[in-house]
């Protein structure tokens, strides 16, 4: 398939050909399809549209159970789908495509953190004013123009810490561009939406003053809230130092999580290729790759093999004879007798144990290549040696490979294999030549001409030509056979070519590979049943020590772990530089350096409960792991802009800070609540489903359910308690320069 082509389109297209091509085939011929890729995308599509479909409907029941009042869940509900809509039609007019993460990344919940504000804060206007008629529309556009400035900044910010995925290059960028599009585009439709469409709506469907009667559920979290709340203003000392205890914790929690690239999409279907000894022919190599299709088959999970053996006919691949490839395609999962895939191929990959000299990598069709078209290598991970000496580097590799295997995790162990190609040199005896009067070139065309023939005239048919070329008959060992050809002397005597030329057999170059104009071997591998980071920083140091490279040759670790090392080394630039750039609208929003420094305390909040998450679910961190903190850093940041804005407002009032604190957090309490627990409720769907495409956003949900749970319960407890001391302090410096400049004022007027 070309490049940027849509493949819906082209399998379309191409299952409509098949169907013509069927009726012009002979009798008795029949065409079917083994292997279309758009079963893996109805596969995974499922899904991510049950989880998206569960994850909805969690959001709308727990919206009714919090707010008590049917009209105002089905309010902030309507926004959903209109937000999905907005999106939707600004990626099809941009042509970003809907793939499995810009689906699967989006939460409900972040979706409507605005509308549960706006639709809360109006509510609670309307119960408590009691107004009716005409002044309703006078309390709702005053209650709607209190939230809508920081949900505005909060709005900006959540799309602002979404910059870095859109900095992603390759395969990386790819995947979470159009997630980071996606979101971005659902954000803004719903900030649209929250500030126009909803204040309307509660208007035509809030004209008698709203039930003060507060949900049961929401009753029994509010209980103990405000004690904790006051425990905790007593005692600063407390909530501070576990949440400094938690946040060590987390980072040693985060140095024990193992590191991985992506995590492994299952495609439901596996790619064998199997490397035979160097110099086998076709001839002696199909026996063997019939025999491993028949084992193969003998596996109830198996649906169908196909296997190619040396380069394909189109010439897209450069294998050769020693190199056959299985495409294995699987039964549904709930077919199988093993339900692990893991156990799966092992049990394949030991059924291969008695054929000599063979290796093995499984791995999958669209992985496979992939891995290829990143690294040049056909494996998961590689290490790169490049030197000048085609033999020195044989045994560099060599000795390469024989650490590796020893390292726990290593599995499919194989390199590029560029000596031991069989070879037979014939070197022609120029004085015996010229002894019988015979010309070199005489000898090279009767050899030509006995192995692979020689061209001596061409043949026309219409339009076409073609070469006609004769070779010698001839019947057993080819060796002996050539030794025993004769060559004409000028005296018309036949000299065998035995008494001519010199035949030896030998071992020869098999393959040459360059990379960047150098000469390299490749050293590649799988990974199982161990993180990818442990085990490439256990192999550094095993290669480190154990082998030393001459000079000139330098080695480079590729495939995954590079594509790791790329994308890890963008975002430790572009992260701090979009914390830079919260910090600025925070400081826009509050005008204050200290304001807006304290609602950035919700991104180590954060970092707690997604790291603890993680490592308690035995979750590798990943890119997709690094990407759920950046989304939930954006509505922790949320929840901090609007509880900071009512303590500002409380305290604008004329209320101390102690009594700000608590009024800002009891009137703030409803919504960082509600929107807290719909997020996290929102994503449960993806951060437990285990169905094929579910690998790929299952670490970004369990880092957001985390990191929402844990800085929804700081945003509530421990920053009131960080801005009660810094407020506090500031009247204490200010209330003391106050003193001193009046003592300075009143003296002996002598």
């Amino acid at each position: 398939m070309r490049k940027g082509e849509n493949p819906d389109a082209v399998i379309a297209g191409v299952r409509a050909k098949v169907h013509e091509m069927r009726k012009t085939l002979p009798a008795g011929v029949v065409m079917r399809p083994y292997y279309s890729r758009d079963r893996l995308v109805r596969t995974t599509v499922t899904t991510v549209m049950r989880n998206l479909v569960e994850g909805a409907g969690l959001v709308i029941v727990l919206l009714s159970l919090f707010f008590y009042n049917l009209r105002a869940a089905l309010i902030v509900a309507l926004t959903i789908p209109l937000s999905l809509l907005f999106a939707f039609v600004f990626m099809d007019l941009r042509g970003v495509p809907a793939n499995l993460l810009s689906l699967g990344a989006i939460d409900f919940g972040i979706i409507v953190d605005g509308a549960v504000i706006m639709t809360e804060n109006i509510l609670r206007h309307l119960s408590e004013r009691k107004v009716t008629g005409p002044r309703v529309l006078h309390e709702v556009q005053h209650a709607a123009l209190e939230v809508a400035r920081p949900l505005t900044f909060a709005a900006m910010i959540i799309m602002t810490v979404y910059v870095p995925i859109l900095t992603f290059q390759r395969i990386e960028g790819r995947l979470f561009q159009p997630m980071a599009v996606t979101i971005s585009l659902a954000v803004i439709g719903s900030l649209l939406l929250t500030l126009t469409l909803l204040p309307v709506l509660t208007t035509f469907f809030f004209r008698h003053p709203p039930s003060e009667r507060e949900s049961p559920l929401l009753r029994w979290l509010r209980r103990p809230y405000v004690p904790a709340l006051r425990f905790c203003l007593r005692r600063p000392v407390v909530p501070i130092a576990v949440t400094a205890g938690m946040f060590a914790l987390a980072l040693l929690a985060f140095t024990f999580l193992g590191k991985e690239f992506l995590p492994e999409l299952d495609e439901g279907d596996i790619w064998l290729r199997v490397k035979f000894p160097i110099g086998i022919s076709l001839e002696d190599a199909n026996p063997y790759v019939h025999d491993i299709r028949e084992r193969l088959l003998t596996f109830p999970e198996v649906r169908v093999v196909v296997s190619q053996l040396g380069a394909p006919d189109d010439g897209t691949d450069i294998n050769g004879p020693d190199t056959a490839e299985f495409y294995i395609g699987l039964k549904p999962r709930g077919e199988w007798r093993v339900r692990d895939k893991e156990r799966l191929i092992e049990g394949m990959g030991a059924r291969f144990s008695d054929i000599p000299g063979i290796t093995t990598n499984f791995s999958q069709p669209i992985k496979d290549n992939v891995d290829e078209a990143l690294a040049g290598v056909k494996g998961e991970m590689a290490i790169k040696l490049y030197g000048r000496d085609v033999f020195e580097l044989e045994r560099i590799g060599r000795q390469i490979t024989d650490v590796l295997r020893d390292i726990r995790g290593v599995t499919d162990l194989d390199y590029d294999h560029l000596v031991g190609q069989p070879q037979l040199q014939i070197v022609v005896d120029r004085k015996a030549a010229a002894r019988y009067g015979i010309n070199i070139q005489d000898i090279q065309g009767a050899l030509e001409a006995a192995t692979r023939g020689r061209v001596v005239s061409q043949v026309f048919e219409g339009e076409r030509r073609f070469d006609l070329a004769v070779r010698l008959a001839g019947s057993g060992e080819s060796l002996m056979m050539l030794q025993h050809l004769t060559v004409s002397a000028p005296s018309g005597e036949r000299i065998p070519v035995a008494q001519l030329a010199e035949f030896t057999k030998t071992e020869g170059l098999s393959q040459v590979q360059r990379e960047g104009s150098q000469r390299r071997i490749a050293i590649k591998w799988s990974v199982r049943e161990r993180d990818m980071g442990g085990m490439v920083a256990e192999a550094m140091k095993e290669v480190d020590a154990a082998v030393k490279l001459p000079e000139d040759y330098h080695i480079v670790w590729s495939g995954r772990f590079e594509d790791q090392q790329r994308a890890l080394a963008r975002l430790y630039v572009i992260v701090p530089l979009v914390i830079f750039i919260i910090f600025i609208l925070l400081f826009g929003t509050f005008q204050s350096i200290g304001d807006a420094l304290l609602i950035m305390l919700n991104l180590p909040f954060a970092l707690i409960g997604g790291t603890l998450a993680l490592f308690l679910s035995g979750t590798h961190f990943n890119i997709s792991a690094a990407v759920g903190y950046v989304a939930v850093f954006g509505v922790s940041v949320l929840n901090g802009v609007v509880l900071v804005s009512s303590i500002r407002q409380a305290r604008g009032d004329g209320v101390g800070v102690l009594d700000a604190v608590v009024r800002g957090c009891t009137l703030r309490f409803r919504p960082i609540v509600v929107s807290g627990i719909v997020a996290v409720i929102g994503f449960i769907p993806a951060a437990l489903s285990h169905g094929i495409g579910s690998e790929i956003q299952r670490p970004l949900a369990r880092v957001v359910v985390g990191g929402l749970i844990s800085s929804s319960i700081l945003t509530l407890l421990v920053l009131p308690v960080v801005y009660a001391l810094i407020a506090e302090r500031s009247e204490h410096r200010e209330a003391t320069q106050t003193r001193s400049a009046a003592g300075e004022g009143v003296g002996d007027p002598r």
